[in-house]
């Protein structure tokens, strides 16, 4: 850029008699600046597409400028607003190309090993193909024709062989290649899954629950269909711990959660909502056919037991759980339909437990629940 403005950009100020005999026809500065804008609107460096666009838009303006100015005057002040305009446009550039660094940098970690041992076998490749090329350029010495054409088959031979051997090289190391994505793939889609995952209880965790409850609602929304939330509370956990030690308590977690999980349908969710609560996402199931279907799943619980052995004894953990159901309204955000559920779940503790009740949204909606 600076040579362009040491070429005339900037040069002192012309008299009137200079501008209009320079105004008589094309100047030196205005076909300089013409040929400029064209090469560098040809040759501009990439950056994002919306930036380019607007670059390209930006010089064919100036160029269109340039082509009806009749002063010099005014030929340097667009040459150097065009030049202006280059400058910030590279910089961009260079801005542009700097933040696709960071971006690849983790794949050239991955493929650096790779790129080693392919450099390696090309180095070789290199060779044969260069002892071949060498070759042909000694062949247009030859005076016979026909011992030329068969220097030539046999050279398009060896060729065709080099080339084949190192496709083979190719395709076992791009093989290899994708073998190793497709076990970083399977290695991040076990991380993921075991990031959502309760480890105790191997379902779904709170988390998980509070991302599939926005998604469930929104679908019941969408469709039309009921949807029910239950909260599940195992009674008097404390006294399980207490007795019996806390990892039979973590056995007695994974029980409850697998008799929960095994009482509802593959479409509905089950979830650790937080230390020995459990949630349910219940679709197309409104409050009666939710209350009725926990009643169930409440009596059931009671009537087993946990067993386990210690030291050679044999023992069992029985224990109830109280459960809050509430459904979900049209106007009913993830935080009201929860804590109507949570309230009835307090019913039921206050009732006395092992038992179901449900809550329905009151006539005045998120003020009172």
């Amino acid at each position: 850029m600076r040579e362009v403005v040491e070429l005339g950009l900037r040069q002192p100020h012309t008299t009137s008699q200079e501008v209009a005999v320079q105004g008589s026809g094309p100047t030196p500065l205005k076909s300089l600046i013409e040929a400029f804008l064209k090469v560098f609107s040809d040759f501009a460096p990439g950056a994002e597409d919306s930036d380019v666009a607007e670059f390209a838009a930006t010089l064919e303006d100036f160029r269109a400028q340039i082509a009806v100015s009749d002063h010099e005057q005014d030929v340097r002040h667009i040459a150097a607003r065009s030049v202006r305009a280059c400058e910030q446009f590279l910089k961009q550039s260079r801005q542009y190309f700097a933040t696709r660094e960071q971006e690849i940098a983790e794949v050239i970690a991955m493929l650096r090993t790779t790129a080693q041992h392919l450099a390696g076998d090309s180095s070789g490749f290199h060779a044969d193909m260069l002892a071949t090329s060498e070759r042909f350029k000694g062949m247009v010495q030859l005076d016979d024709i026909r011992e030329l054409k068969r220097a030539l088959a046999s050279e398009a031979a060896a060729l065709q062989k080099i080339i084949e051997t190192k496709r083979k090289r190719d395709q076992q190391m791009v093989s290899t290649l994708v073998e190793r994505v497709v076990t970083l793939q399977a290695h991040l889609h076990e991380t993921e899954e075991q990031a959502w995952l309760d480890p105790i209880t191997k379902i779904p965790n709170r988390g998980m629950f509070d991302r599939s409850l926005i998604k469930m609602m929104r679908a019941a929304r969408f469709s039309g269909t009921p949807l029910a939330l239950v909260l599940l509370d195992i009674d008097n956990f404390k006294e399980i711990n207490d007795t019996h030690g806390h990892p039979i308590g973590d056995r007695v977690l994974l029980c409850c959660s697998q008799w929960i999980s095994g009482a509802i349908r593959h479409a509905d969710i089950v979830a650790r909502y937080g230390g020995e609560e459990f949630a349910v996402i219940l679709l197309d199931a409104d409050l009666a056919a939710a209350e009725a279907r926990f009643r169930d799943v409440v009596a059931q619980i009671a009537g087993r037991s946990f067993e386990y052995d210690i030291d050679g004894v044999g023992k069992s953990v029985r224990f109830t759980v109280s459960c809050g159901i509430s459904q979900m309204a049209q106007q009913d955000t993830e935080i009201e339909l929860v804590h109507r559920a949570d309230q009835a779940l307090y019913d039921a503790k206050r009732q006395g437990r092992n038992r179901a009740v449900s809550k329905k949204r009151s006539l005045l909606g998120g003020l009172f629940g």
